[in-house]
């Protein structure tokens, strides 16, 4: 096989050179053809060459961006022709922030108008999460704590307009809400507004959607529908690879209940620790924590934020 460094430099090359350069290259390239001499990648070869997650082209292929097609063994295989198109996917998806619907219009998967498609593109660039952003909390919090406009902007790289536009309800990117929460010590979900329906029984498998991480590889639901509460509970499912790699601390404790799948928790200083299903791990949020998934399967698990702690 090819190396992962070898094919992603190569990547640019036309169809017939790659088949010139593999010929040349390798001695056996017959596990890169199928029968019909059509060059094919493995999803982590792609996945390298993307610089994804494999989980992440799982996640497109369910929304319905790629269908990928299967080897004789029934594993997923890509053309170069699939490449070309996962990279425009990964460029509206990641760097332009945009969802699933906008991007099918923009590659012509799907029907639309100008004004819609305008409209679709402005809403998947400006909302990356389901519920709004109380815009009121950033305010209520940055005077608690006793700062200044002037000081927050320094201090999160914005402009003084800026932030108060966002204190005024202004929109939010995903990354300067997550640099926000940092600043002031707290989780990102402490800053949505709660539930517009309450209820106290959440059914199976209708809990509200969240995007507070920015990883397609991370898919969350709330399981609270009270306007008024304390605790943050939420069901988690990461694809491989896919996690909050970034050590961070923030006000309140958490606990994590893992259903199936393995999980890897770093806190502080301590060894890493691995969690299977039927594992529990409680810990303080102003322990320096990180969080990952370092299987081949996705994990399940209830994550539960609270926001006092003791």
């Amino acid at each position: 096989m090819l190396s992962e460094a070898f094919l992603h430099k190569n990547l640019t090359f036309s169809r017939e050179s790659l088949k010139i350069i593999i010929n040349d290259n390798v001695k056996d390239s017959k596990n890169l053809m199928d029968k019909n001499d059509n060059l094919t990648f493995s999803i982590s070869q792609v996945a390298k060459m993307l610089g994804v997650v494999p989980g992440t082209i799982r996640n497109w292929e369910r929304s319905g961006l790629i269908t990928a097609r299967r080897s004789d063994s029934n594993y997923r295989v890509f053309t170069v022709e699939d490449l070309a198109t996962l990279r425009k996917i990964r460029e509206y998806s990641i760097d332009k922030h945009m969802g699933a619907h906008a991007i099918k219009v923009l590659m012509g998967t799907a029907s639309e108008s100008g004004s819609e498609l305008e409209e679709s593109v402005h809403q998947s660039r400006e909302k990356h999460y389901s519920r709004k952003l109380l815009s009121e909390k950033w305010r209520e919090i940055r005077k608690m704590q006793g700062y200044t406009l002037e000081e927050v902007s320094r201090e999160v790289g914005i402009s003084v307009a800026h932030l108060s536009k966002l204190e005024n309800g202004g929109n939010v990117s995903l990354e300067l809400m997550r640099d926000l929460a940092h600043f002031y010590g707290e989780s990102p979900l402490y800053f949505l507004e709660p539930s517009q329906i309450e209820t106290y029984l959440v059914k199976k498998d209708t809990g509200e959607p969240l995007d507070v991480n920015g990883d397609p590889g991370i898919t969350m639901h709330s399981l609270c529908s009270l306007r008024q509460h304390v605790m943050y509970p939420v069901l988690c499912e990461v694809e491989p690879g896919s996690g909050n790699k970034q050590p961070h601390t923030h006000n309140g404790e958490e606990f994590i209940y893992m259903f199936s799948g393995s999980l890897e928790v770093r806190l502080n200083e301590d060894a890493p620790y691995i969690l299977h299903g039927g594992d529990s791990f409680y810990y303080r949020g102003s322990d320096l924590h990180s969080w990952w998934n370092p299987a081949r399967k996705p994990a399940r698990f209830l994550w539960v934020h609270s926001s006092v702690s003791k």
